[in-house]
Order: structure tokens, then sequence, then C-alpha cells
């Protein structure tokens, strides 16, 4: 007599663009230390470094090209790779981090370039997801920072997530930023990607000191319902020291407020993407 025993369903990672077309609303800050959050939390975490900048490679002290990292190949390689790049491969491309849990796929500036390249390509829009989604069982989240435009690089990212977390500072075109960043959204999901949703808009570098902040944080929240954070980033003189330090804030003062702060997005983001999920 044979049993029949119930196939166990292999985890695949909640994969999450951060994103907003807007420039310095802390995409970068935000995808750092949220990843080292949830990492904290005991959740297995790929960074995906893909603005040209490189600002998360270097945030991470990786440095692709040299010493431990003399071989690791960059995101611009598995763009610009003539056959398509999966899993059988990942080890030349995931890097460890000094933060345990934490994984990155670094980039360095040879990925300014990539974009003209893709431009010819049938593909253009799936590479990215087609290689993470082939790892998406090694790990339970994907963070993939994005440079402020919507290029090809941006929209692969769109194209291979669940989700799009949206970094917004309080300010008073905010609500613009947030209004290009959805329409982008909706014409990814109308094209490429139908199961695209919001994750959230998270209010970074808060100040209660200016004037303009708790009003435009009441139009935010009367705007979004429920798409606003509860948890919010205050603005945190630890937050910049850390990225000189190559280390999260959490890392590198778990007391200071921006620590507690980026926990507590964490815990709001995992209930989010549970819910998300169900």
């Amino acid at each position: 007599m044979t049993l029949n025993t119930p196939t166990q369903k292999i985890r695949q990672a909640r994969i999450v663009t951060i994103a907003n077309q807007k420039g310095g609303v802390g995409k970068t800050t935000t995808t750092m230390n949220l990843g080292a959050s949830l990492a904290r939390a005991g959740r297995r975490v790929l960074l995906v470094d893909s603005d040209p900048q490189a600002n998360l490679t270097s945030y991470l002290g990786v440095t692709p090209g040299s010493g431990q990292w003399e071989t690791l190949r960059t995101l611009d390689e598995l763009y610009l790779a003539k056959r398509p790049i999966d899993g059988t491969m990942k080890d030349l491309f995931i890097a460890s981090t000094g933060i345990s849990g934490l994984k990155l796929l670094a980039s360095d500036r040879n990925l300014s370039g990539v974009e003209l390249y893709l431009m010819s390509r049938s593909d253009k829009e799936g590479i990215l997801g087609r290689f993470l989604r082939s790892i998406a069982s090694d790990f339970d989240d994907i963070l993939i920072d994005t440079p402020p435009s919507v290029g090809l690089l941006t929209l692969n990212a769109l194209c291979a997530s669940d989700s799009v977390l949206i970094p917004v500072q309080p300010e008073f075109f905010s609500l613009e930023g947030i209004v290009k960043i959805r329409e982008t959204i909706e014409n990814v999901r109308s094209r490429w990607n139908s199961e695209l949703s919001i994750l959230g808009v998270l209010p970074t570098q808060v100040s209660h000191r200016r004037s303009l902040t708790s009003e435009v944080l009441d139009a935010l929240r009367n705007e979004l319902g429920d798409l606003l954070f509860d948890s919010m980033i205050h603005d945190n003189s630890a937050v910049t020291e850390s990225s000189g330090h190559a280390t999260s804030v959490i890392d590198y003062d778990r007391g200071s407020r921006g620590a507690k702060d980026y926990l507590a997005a964490g815990e709001e983001y995992i209930r989010r993407t549970l819910s998300a999920s169900s």
C-alpha cells in the first residue's frame, strides 16, 4: 500500500522593487536598511543593485573585481550575456555581505551602458525577472534598488516584481512623484506584469521640525489610505553615518532612532507581504 503524502510547496521569495521617479527620497538607504531589518528577523534576503551609481554596492562595502570579490560578476554582465543566465550560475553573481542573512547582486558603473544595448533585444523587459525567478527558492525576500528614472533598468525590476515599495519624502511635491510612479506601475500591469501591486508608501527623512511635515503627512494619508505605512523613517544622523561605515544603521547604532524606525518598518513590511500573499 502506498501512502499519498502532500507535496511540500517550495517557498518562493517575495520580489519587491523600491522605486520612485523622484530622486533623493532614500531608495538606496531604504533598500539597505530594510533588507538588514529583514535579515535580523531571520529572513533570507537578496538585495539587487539596479542603479548605475552602484551606491548600494558601495554601501555594503563590496568592490567587484577586487580582493575577495575579484571574480564577482555584476548585474551588467547578466544583461549583456549572449546566453540566458539562470540559477546554475548564481554563485558567480551573488555576493555574501558582512551582515548575516543578507546577500547582494552587485553593480558597478558599467551598468550605465546597458540600456542602449537592451533596446535591440526582443526580451528586453524580462531579463532580470528570468534570473531572479530561477533563484527565488533560495530567498524569502528580494529587494531591488532602482534609479530615479523609468528606463529599461527600472522596467526590468518592475516586470520581475510582485510589488512595489515607494519611499517618499514628506515635502510639497511628494504626491506628484507618487502619481508618476503609479502611472508607470499601471502601464507595466497592463502590458507585462498583471500581478504587480503597490505594497505601500514609506515616509522617509521625516522631520517634525519642518512646518510642512505634518500637513504633507496628513495629505498623504488622505490620498493613500492604507497604502501609507504606519511606520516612518525619521531624519537621523546615524542613518547617514552608517553608510560611511559600510553597514546598516541597525548594525552601526542599534539604539538610534534610525535603527528603531527601520526595524519597525521591517516588521510592517513582513505583515504586509504576508497579507498580500494570503
